[in-house]
This record gives C-alpha cells, structure tokens and sequence, in this order.
C-alpha cells in the first residue's frame, strides 16, 4: 500500500537531489558530521568518494548535520551510487517495520530493510524476465489462460484482462486500497489478506468497474495475481524464481520474501533486502538490463517501466505508473523513474545524473 508516508527518506532523497545541482549555495557552519567513502566488501560494489566522481559534499554535509540535530527523524538509511560506484552510504536508529513488530532497530549495511510497495516493481522486473527467458510469450497473454480452474470467470470484459493490464495496474476491476487505512475492515486489501479462500479468485471475482487498459487504478491485488501466473508459467514459486533469475545474478543472497500461505508469496510487497543490495536493482535499470556485462533483463522492458503508461499525479512529483514503476522526470532529471514504498522508502533511477 503506497500513500501513507511513515518515514522520511523521499524528503531526503528530494533534498539530496541538489547536490547533483551546480550552482547551489550550502551551508557548512556545523560540521561535526564526517564523511567517510563507503567501504568496500565481498559483495561486489567499488567504491569511491563523491568528489571522485564530481559531487559536492556540501550538501551531504549539511543534510546529516540536520538529521543529526533531530534525532526524532525516521530515516533509516541512504545510499548513492554514481558512475556505477558507490559513494555514499549512512545508515540510522529506527523502527522495524510493523509486518515485523515495529520494535527499534540499529541499521547498518548488513541490517535487511522489509520493503513495501517497492517490492511491485521487483515482481515487475520478474515479468520481465519471464518474458525474455520465454517462461510467458508475452505481456498480451490473458490472465484467465493461467487460471483454467475458474473458467467460470473467463467471460465477458474479464476474458480481455492481460498480464499488460496486471502490470500496468490497469485491468478495470473494482478496488479500493487508497480510501482507508489497513486497519479498516473496508480496505480491500485488508479483506483480501483475511480471506481464507482461494487469494486469486477474491482479485478477479471482483465486478468491473470499466474497460482493461482504459484507466489505472492503484491495486495490489493485480501484482499478487501477477506473482501467481509467472509461478504457474514457469513451475517455481515467485521467490524461487527471483532467486534463480534476478537476485543471484546481481550477487544478492541475504534475502526473503514474505509468505502468506506457505505456497503463496506475497509479490506486492514485504521483500526484504539490504539497501546495498537494492541498489544494484537501480544499477540493473540504470544500465539498461546489464549487470557487469551479463543481460539479465531486455533494454525494451527498462524501457517499458521508464516510460508512463498512464500519466496522472496521485502526489505532487509523480509523472504517472509505468510497468510497475513511478516515472518521476520533474523532480529527478530527464528518463528518470522509481520504486516507491510505504514509510517514504524509495529507489529512484536517474538516467540524466548518472546515479
């Protein structure tokens, strides 16, 4: 679930944006704040320090100054990468997240973060992935020919909903998740994890609320339906899958995602990763699907998930929804989209920057 904002990393992240700025005026009166390259471990990233790749400290150094004067932020960490090197990486005090018991919490660069809504665009990444490996011919499949068992279903406007329509978040069914909190008994998304039946039928039983394709409608029921057909295209449940295809390519192997059921993973969020690690996700897009000199995904998919399918503004710096992605250009530079979460988390791609 997207718009509830817990922590603040999105402000942050908005605010470090200017040191990719020339000409910015910084205060540097209080610098008892330090900065130290990140280091360097077996987990595959170089590093570097920001001047060696051209950015100015200033900023950097004014930003932490700031959250080290409010100890009450709720920041748990961040992490730049620029010229494909890490270069900055600080990490703080803070809360777990509540699938997890909201109790505190010291991070650091080992510590996994429970991702939320961010995890969309990971399963996103998956569709494409079985799509380039063949597992799914592609995004114009219909849903319903990966549920033969609900044949009941396959009739109608519904028989025309794609796995483009599931991906987009755009197949027409009736879903609300935006009007109230996880709390209320009348958030679909909260009905739909305590219903006892069959997880995918509860999604596409809902009625039509108009055309597939024709409008976007925010709706986690969709990626976790999209979680299902990718297992039932290629016979490995959707952790297995990312593990064989995503995560241990890019070197990731301290992971996990969360289980509703024992076979039924949860794919609109809750995957927990290090912010190390998610940022090789960035480096992946950034790098139009390359990670070191192996394809891992189609430049035509990273393509697909910068540009906006539907525009529109949910909140102020949001261009629109792509293949499981935000493209956000006005805020962060020219080409550039992210993976958003509850609690303000974010994985912002700025082609324009490099970073």
């Amino acid at each position: 679930m997207m718009p509830i904002r817990r922590h603040a990393s999105i402000a942050v992240l908005v605010a470090v944006l200017s040191l990719f700025s020339p000409g910015c005026s910084h205060s540097t009166q209080d610098e008892s704040w330090v900065y130290r390259q990140p280091v360097r471990t077996s987990d595959g990233w170089e590093t570097a320090s920001l001047t060696a790749v051209g950015i100015d400290p200033a900023p950097l150094s004014e930003l932490m100054n700031r959250l080290r004067a409010n100890p009450g932020h709720l920041v748990e960490g961040i992490v730049i990468v620029k010229d494909d090197k890490l270069v900055f990486e600080e990490y703080f005090d803070g809360r777990a997240h509540p699938t997890y018991g909201d109790g505190p919490v010291s991070y650091d660069r080992d510590t996994k973060h429970c991702l939320s809504s961010v995890t969309k665009s990971v399963t996103a990444t998956l569709l494409g992935i079985a799509i380039d490996r063949g597992f799914v011919p592609s995004v114009d499949e219909r849903v319903l020919g990966y549920f033969p068992e609900m044949a009941d279903l396959d009739v109608g406007l519904k028989s025309e909903i794609t796995l483009k329509h599931l991906v987009t978040m755009s197949a027409g069914l009736q879903w609300d998740e935006w009007s109230y909190s996880l709390s209320d008994p009348r958030n679909d998304l909260t009905q739909w994890f305590r219903y006892s039946g069959d997880l995918v039928r509860f999604v596409l039983e809902r009625p039509m609320a108009a055309d597939p394709g024709a409008s976007f409608t925010y709706n986690g029921g969709l990626t976790n339906v999209l979680g299902e057909a990718i297992r039932r295209a290629s016979g490995l449940r959707l952790d297995r899958f990312s593990e064989t295809y995503l995560f241990t390519p890019l070197g990731i192997t301290d992971l996990s995602w969360y289980l509703i059921r024992p076979d039924f993973v949860y794919a609109s969020g809750d995957v927990s990763l290090r912010l190390r690690d998610l940022a090789k996700l960035g480096r992946l897009y950034l790098r139009g699907g390359l990670w070191n000199g192996s394809r891992i995904l189609s430049p035509e998919w990273v393509a697909l998930s910068a540009t906006p399918v539907f525009s529109m503004q949910p909140w102020p710096g949001f261009a629109g929804y792509s293949y499981g992605w935000w493209p956000k250009t006005e805020i962060y530079g020219a080409g550039a989209f992210a993976a958003e979460g509850w609690g303000g988390q974010a994985l912002i791609v700025m082609p324009e920057f490099d970073a």
